[in-house]
């Protein structure tokens, strides 16, 4: 291996040493990556004279020189976010720390047309020049969509909340000028939650919007399954023989715990089903959430049953669960044999455009392990 490869090599280990661990001092990454001082020292060096990285304080001294740490800057790209629903149009441009520095949700329904992406790709440019995004520090964009998307990430194997052509990829093209890649929704928002967490562990994210779905996370990675349906808990079973789901067949948690079980109430206007629960005088709402709670809570043992691992509310509905929360845990509890403590529900942080923000990822992905 040449010198000008190793010190790139070296460079790029240090690099994402400090994205990963948001922080990192001389001492520390000579001890992680095997290398001696002056080269840690070195490679840091240019990384500031590159604007890669910065000096963001000193750790707390016990006595002798304090060890300066270095943190990336995250200003240095950008990436963007688009979901795409059945109604409406959401656009995010976050840094590389995954901020949102900028964002807007439309109310568009979706038409797999070209006026539809020239739509898109406008309101794109307008939200960049808003805020003026140097678009050469732009890596590229991520599209989700409620579909499942092949492995080549540009074609769509299934698709029924929306309708999309099998041309998608190449229709988007002719109108968005960088780089792109398509995404399911659900995965996206999953993504979103675990970089957000940064913890590494197994995790199973439960997307309740218009459609259920979700996301199996190993680690700060998707986990797609074979035929890259995994994770399509919107189709399990939960009452055999129960109500019809919109993918024909009969009793599926979609059926039970989409938000417009709750919303179709306040005609459709999920946040009014939460303020008339809220006012506690209309009974009516509380049977209609108790019984979605129980087959929540169903579902949400299941869960925990496969995969042993935190489970994340997320979605619509996810969103409004925070005071809730120990209800569902008890719900939960209830139907487990193996535990008392439900602290492994949770609520999902990004409480919106999650999927937009997962989307955007992975272009932020790509630059980190390439540097």
């Amino acid at each position: 291996m040449s010198e000008d490869s190793t010190k790139s090599r070296n460079a790029g280990d240090i690099y994402r040493l400090i994205y990963y661990d948001r922080q990192s001092s001389r001492q520390i990454i000579s001890e992680k990556l095997g290398l001696s001082l002056p080269t840690v020292t070195n490679n840091l060096n240019q990384l500031k004279a590159d604007g890669l990285i910065y000096n963001a304080g000193s750790f707390e001294s016990t006595g002798g020189r304090k060890a300066h740490l270095f943190q990336c800057v995250p200003h240095v790209r950008y990436s963007l976010g688009i979901n795409i629903t059945r109604n409406h149009l959401s656009i995010v441009v976050v840094d590389l720390d995954i901020n949102i520095i900028a964002g807007k949700r439309m109310r568009r329904p979706f038409c797999d047309t070209d006026e539809y992406y020239q739509f898109m790709c406008r309101e794109i440019e307008k939200l960049l020049d808003d805020h003026q995004i140097p678009r050469e520090k732009l890596l590229g964009a991520g599209i989700s969509m409620p579909v499942i998307i092949n492995a080549d990430q540009k074609t769509v194997s299934y698709a029924t909340v929306i309708r999309v052509s099998h041309g998608i990829y190449e229709r988007i093209g002719r109108h968005l000028s960088c780089p792109f890649f398509l995404f399911n929704d659900a995965n996206s928002a999953g993504l979103a939650e675990s970089w957000f967490s940064g913890s590494g562990k197994t995790m199973v994210y439960l997307s309740l919007c218009s459609s259920v779905g979700g996301a199996t996370m190993d680690g700060m990675n998707v986990s797609r399954g074979s035929n890259n349906r995994s994770s399509e808990f919107g189709h399990m079973c939960v009452v055999p023989h129960g109500k019809r789901c919109y993918c024909g067949q009969y009793g599926c948690l979609d059926a039970y715990c989409s938000e417009k079980v709750l919303s179709d109430f306040t005609n459709g206007d999920l946040k009014q089903f939460f303020e008339k629960l809220k006012e506690n005088d209309n009974q009516g709402y509380w049977n209609i959430f108790e019984e979605y709670l129980d087959h929540l809570a169903v579902a949400v043992n299941n869960l925990r049953m496969c995969y042993d691992c935190d489970i994340v509310l997320g979605g619509n509905v996810g969103s409004y669960m925070s005071d809730y929360i120990d209800r569902i845990r008890q719900k939960a509890l209830a139907l487990n044999p193996f535990e008392q403590n439900g602290d492994f529900i949770r609520v999902c942080h990004y409480r919106t455009e999650a999927s937009a923000v997962g989307a955007a990822i992975y272009h932020i992905d790509c630059f980190v392990k390439n540097m």
